[in-house]
């Protein structure tokens, strides 16, 4: 390779042919002599030819094989290295919280408060390692293969490139969004130390340490709730401007999108949770009243902001939304209850022909015979309707234990039931549709006298008339008296 010289240009010339040329102009742009311009183009295309040559020759060839294949060795070693080194961690860790006692290391002591969730993590943690380490290695080992031959080594040296210029651009974002993270964690900090001092402040009021005037020691622990939404809500406020990315279009059409599709498919939810606020600054309820909610009758185990558990006598908890308990009837047995005494009652109905003071009398006797009820203020009977047929008696009385009213009523029940049969009432509204006689009567068969027999149909003749003579009875003498 040569460089040949003219009046305006260098020709570069390989055998009797031309490579490339050099101008005036050329030696002007690069700041050199055209000669010397030309011999450094020459020397750049002398070595690049005798890299390609380099590369194309066996033993250059051989020398990447053998050294691939020594690299490959030692990829399969670290391989197999890494996966035992993880079992043996992990049988460690199994065989250390399964042998050694909770109470002799913090960890296992921390592990067996949260239930078993730190062991758990570890696992969890050891098993994500492992997974990237592995990833490493296969991501290094094709780039390190391609280095060793010369035809593929730009290749590896671009894989490179490609690989770390997104850790490296994250790399300086990280750094100059430094500031901007310090002000998101001084948020953070204020708020949860704002979230703590509401937390004591709220146990303070709800154990009567703290009173303050017209603020009922239940509203603190729903005003607590309300007061951490708040402060979240308004550290987001705050930090949101400076999280990187809000300001993209990008962010702001998703933001946007979510924003819309939960104000859509949260009407009820949202409803439900200010019913709920509702409930609880209204007093209608408390944890541990028996109410009637919607025709639940039952004890409240629950109050969340969207509804409200109740637990029925039958042991079933019934969850109803606080909108709905709103919305409808709440009857709470529980509030007066506890001071003034709840009136359990019941109706019993009987014919115009029974004695309504015998009747009250009756109903007095079996509310006094009847647990819980209160001797004071005394039970009373009223006559709430008088009907085509019958009188409707209703008994009422006090109890002070309104967890007790099924109890209370199937014994009230079953003393009005003892108490009429001993004095020989039927209860029973009758409707003058037939006969009663010859009918069994409806008191209890312990009651009755051992000889009791149900009545006869009872006949009567008019004036004049003679009862005919049995069907089978043989016909009278002549002479026999008319």
């Amino acid at each position: 390779m040569r460089a040949i010289e003219y009046d305006e240009a260098t020709e570069i010339v390989l055998g009797n042919r031309v490579i490339t040329i050099v101008t005036e102009a050329d030696a002007a742009a690069a700041g050199l002599e055209r000669a010397a311009l030309a011999q450094r183009h020459a020397e750049r295309i002398k070595a690049a030819l005798l890299g390609v040559r380099q590369a194309a020759s066996w033993q250059a060839i051989f020398a990447g094989l053998l050294l691939a294949a020594l690299a490959t060795i030692v990829i399969i070693a670290a391989w197999r290295g890494l996966d035992e080194l993880v079992a043996r961690l992990r049988h460690a860790w199994q065989l250390t919280a399964s042998s050694t006692p909770h109470s002799s290391r913090l960890l296992n002591r921390f592990d067996a408060l949260v239930g078993g969730r730190l062991r758990e993590a570890r696992l969890t943690a050891l098993k994500a390692t492992w997974f990237l380490l592995r990833a490493a290695i296969l991501v290094a080992y094709l780039p390190l293969v391609f280095s060793f031959f010369p035809a593929t080594r730009n290749l590896s040296r671009s894989f490179w490139e490609a690989a770390l210029a997104p850790v490296i651009t994250l790399w300086g974002a990280f750094i100059l969004y430094i500031p901007n993270l310090l002000f998101i964690l001084t948020v953070g900090a204020l708020t949860w130390l704002a979230i703590q001092a509401a937390r004591l402040l709220a146990l303070a009021v709800e154990s009567n340490v703290i009173a303050i005037g017209g603020f009922d020691p239940e509203w603190a622990r729903p005003t607590y709730k309300l007061v951490v939404i708040f402060l979240i809500a308004g550290g987001l406020v705050v930090a949101f401007p400076y999280v990187p990315g809000v300001e993209s279009p990008a962010f702001r059409g998703v933001s946007i999108f979510i924003g819309a599709l939960f104000s859509l498919a949260s009407s009820s939810a949202i409803a439900n949770v200010v019913s709920g606020i509702v409930l609880t600054y209204t007093r209608a309820f408390r944890i541990g009243d028996r109410v009637q909610i919607g025709g639940v009758t039952g004890d409240v185990v629950e109050k969340t902001f969207f509804v409200t558990r109740v637990e029925t006598i039958k042991q079933e908890i019934v969850s109803i939304p606080n909108a709905q308990a709103l919305n409808g009837n709440i009857i709470n047995y529980s509030t007066l209850a506890r001071t003034r005494g709840i009136i359990l009652h019941t109706t019993v109905t009987l014919g115009y022909e029974t004695p309504w003071r015998r009747v009250h009398e009756l109903l007095l006797a079996a509310a006094r015979a009847t647990p819980s009820i209160r001797a004071e203020p005394p039970p009373f009977v009223w006559q709430t309707s008088l009907n085509d047929f019958h009188v409707s008696h209703e008994l009422n009385a006090y109890t002070n234990d309104a967890w007790l009213m099924p109890y209370t009523y199937a014994a009230l029940h079953a003393n009005i039931r003892d108490k009429f049969d001993e004095a020989g009432i039927e209860i029973m509204s009758p409707h003058f549709a037939s006969v009663r006689d010859g009918n069994r009567t409806t008191i209890a068969r312990d009651r009755l006298p051992p000889d009791y027999q149900p009545p006869a149909f009872q006949v009567a003749l008019r004036p004049g008339e003679a009862s005919a003579p049995p069907a089978n009875s043989p016909p009278p003498a002549p002479d026999a008296p008319a």
